[in-house]
């Protein structure tokens, strides 16, 4: 494990070795007086003396040279090579003395810089790794701090899809809930259906009774009359009997008034059921009224073949025509948006309030009316993919729009919107499309789909 040293410490040291090699040295040049002063032959330096010490010299200064002094410790380095070339000049001037003391000098230097150099380029080294742990450091607390904020976006993403998720749970109780609404309602018309056919068939069928009873009395009456003219010509023919066939024709007569009384009283009771008869026929008729109406409704919307005699240019050309006339709408520039209708453009705008329909029919001026009206509310695309379709020599586009009327006040209320479909009928005229035909599908104050 490498020891790391503070400042302190560090400085601490070098002034130690700085003052160690600073003693060295001067003990050197100590030695080298006490050499000269001792005896004459001591006094006397030799010259091989002297370059054996220039060559130790050489040797510190090269080895200095290998771990890089002249750069890390480059003052040292530079005295070494300073004090050696004194001593060589010393050499040439035969000045034994200088020569010994710079060759001496020159070496104390050389292992002192070779020394330094060795601790810059340790200290070099922890250095680097110091700042190698610091970066990672660093590093690491960026990275930290990335994944917290990532963490941070998962957790709000998570929130935004359980409010989703129970608004969605909202709409699917509210909508089942108007589901089973709907099928009581349902249930209940059609037992109601099933009695008002029950009844109908029983009028039916006291209907047809009372005709047949109606025309049994009919009958009656006529073979009562038949015997009452046979009654008279006997009477006539045989006056011997003549009181009898009287007898017999006042009790003939009785008899048909009183069958006349019945006749008159189910005439009347015929004609109640006539009446009921006709009140049948009254409503069958309305009921006629209301499937023409129907049929009517239905003729307003185009026929669907599912044929086309377009070509792929033609159908990208009319899908071109749309979504130009789509980008003037998203741009509020209802003029170039009107730019796109043919001047006979009819415009069929069904309203549904309550589930009940409002028909309309628009003209230009109309539609121009509308749009601006329309253009005064913020509408949202609810579908991003466009729907197109192709109909014999027209290209379909459906586009869906909703706007929020009534926000839900608490999590358990349902937001109430305005839902606008159009579907753009176009087709080519000479060199341009043009819109020809469009439906609106108005629908207020629903949930959101």
């Amino acid at each position: 494990m490498v020891k790391h040293y503070s400042s302190s410490e560090k400085q601490v040291q070098i002034n130690i070795h700085k003052y160690s090699n600073t003693f060295f040295i001067a003990g050197s040049i100590l030695l080298v007086i006490l050499l000269i002063g001792c005896g004459g032959k001591l006094g006397t330096i030799e010259k091989n003396d002297v370059q054996s010490i220039i060559v130790q010299v050489e040797k510190a200064i090269n080895d200095a040279l290998d771990v890089k002094a002249d750069s890390l410790a480059f003052e040292q380095f530079e005295m070494a090579e300073t004090e050696l070339e004194k001593a060589k000049d010393a050499l040439e001037e035969k000045n034994g003395v200088t020569a010994l003391k710079s060759a001496n000098l020159a070496y104390s230097y050389a292992k002192l810089a070779k020394y330094e150099a060795i601790q810059n380029s340790n200290n070099a080294i922890r250095n680097a790794h110091l700042l190698a742990k610091e970066s990672e450091i660093g590093n690491l607390k960026n990275e930290l701090k990335n994944q917290n904020s990532k963490i941070s976006d998962l957790e709000k993403g998570l929130q935004r899809l359980q409010d989703t998720e129970r608004n969605l749970n909202n709409t699917i109780t509210s909508l089942n809930s108007e589901k089973r609404e709907i099928v009581q309602k349902n249930s209940l018309n059609k037992d109601k259906l099933s009695q008002v056919n029950q009844e109908l068939n029983s009028l039916k069928n006291r209907i047809s009774q009372s005709e047949t009873k109606v025309r049994n009395y009919g009958n009656e009456v006529k073979d009562l009359s038949r015997k009452l003219a046979a009654a008279d010509s006997i009477a006539k023919s045989a006056s011997r009997q003549k009181r009898t066939a009287y007898a017999e024709v006042e009790s003939l007569k009785n008899q048909i008034r009183e069958q006349a009384k019945n006749y008159t009283a189910k005439l009347a009771e015929a004609q109640k059921r006539n009446i009921a008869a006709e009140h049948s026929e009254y409503l069958k008729k309305e009921a006629e009224k209301a499937r023409a109406y129907v049929r009517q409704l239905d003729s307003q919307k185009p026929v669907r073949t599912g044929r086309t005699s377009l070509s792929t240019q033609q159908i990208n050309a009319g899908k071109s025509a749309l979504k130009g006339w789509e980008n003037e709408w998203n741009r509020s520039n209802v003029k170039a948006h009107l730019a796109y209708y043919a001047p006979n453009t009819t415009i069929n705008r069904i309203h549904t309030v309550e589930s009940k329909e409002n028909t309309s029919m628009l003209n230009r001026n109309q539609l121009e009316t509308e749009l601006n009206e329309f253009r005064k509310h913020p509408w949202q695309k609810t579908d991003d993919k466009d729907l197109f379709q192709v109909e014999q020599n027209s290209v379909i586009g459906t586009y869906k729009y909703s706007r929020l009327v009534t926000p839900a006040q608490t999590e358990d209320d349902t937001a109430l919107y305005q839902i606008w479909i159009r579907e753009i009928w176009v087709h080519q005229v000479q060199n341009e499309w043009k819109i020809y035909r469009e439906t609106w599908q108005i629908y207020d104050n629903i949930p959101k789909f």
